[in-house]
C-alpha cells in the first residue's frame, strides 16, 4: 500500500482512499448544482422564458416583445412592449411585484418610457431599484425588436 506522505506529523492515508473522496466530492457537487437549478425553476417558473422567442409581428409592422424578468430586490419586474414602426405605443407589465408601495412607480415609468420612446428615463423617488429593474427589462424587450 502506497502512502501519500512519509511525514510523521501528517495523517497517513492511502492514495486509493483519496480517489474515492475525490469522486464523491464531484458527485455531491453535481447533485447540488442540479438541485439548485430545480429549486430555482420551482420558485421561478418563468426562468426559462428568456430562451423562448417572444417577438410577434402583428398587422402592418406592429411588433410585440417581452423583456427579461428582472429582480429588483423588492420583487420581479417584466415588461411587454408594443412597437409600431419603431415607436413605442404600449407597455404592459407582465410581472409587476414591488413591495412597500413601490408598485405605484410603474404607471409613472410606463408613461415616461412611452414619451421618451425608450429607456432613457429617470428614477421614481423611493423606487430606485424598481426603476432600474424596469429599465433593464425594457432594454431587453427593445433589443428583441431591433
Amino acid at each position: 500500500m502506497r502512502l501519500q506522505s512519509s511525514n510523521l506529523y501528517t495523517f497517513q492515508k492511502s492514495v486509493a482512499g483519496k480517489r474515492r473522496y475525490k469522486t464523491s466530492t464531484i458527485v455531491i457537487a453535481a447533485l447540488s448544482l442540479v438541485g439548485g437549478v430545480g429549486i430555482d425553476l420551482w420558485l421561478n417558473p418563468n426562468a426559462l422564458a428568456m430562451f423562448a422567442p417572444t417577438n410577434t409581428v402583428i398587422n402592418g409592422g406592429v411588433t410585440t416583445a417581452t423583456g427579461l424578468s428582472v429582480e429588483s430586490g423588492y420583487g420581479p419586474v417584466q415588461v411587454q412592449i408594443t412597437s409600431d414602426s419603431g415607436k413605442l405605443t404600449k407597455i404592459e407589465m407582465v410581472r409587476a411585484i414591488s413591495t412597500g408601495g413601490r408598485d405605484a412607480a410603474f404607471p409613472l415609468l410606463i408613461a415616461a418610457a412611452i414619451e421618451a420612446n425608450g429607456s432613457n428615463i429617470g428614477n421614481v423617488s423611493q423606487a430606485t431599484y424598481t426603476s432600474d429593474a424596469f429599465r433593464k427589462s425594457l432594454d431587453s424587450a427593445i433589443a428583441k425588436i431591433k
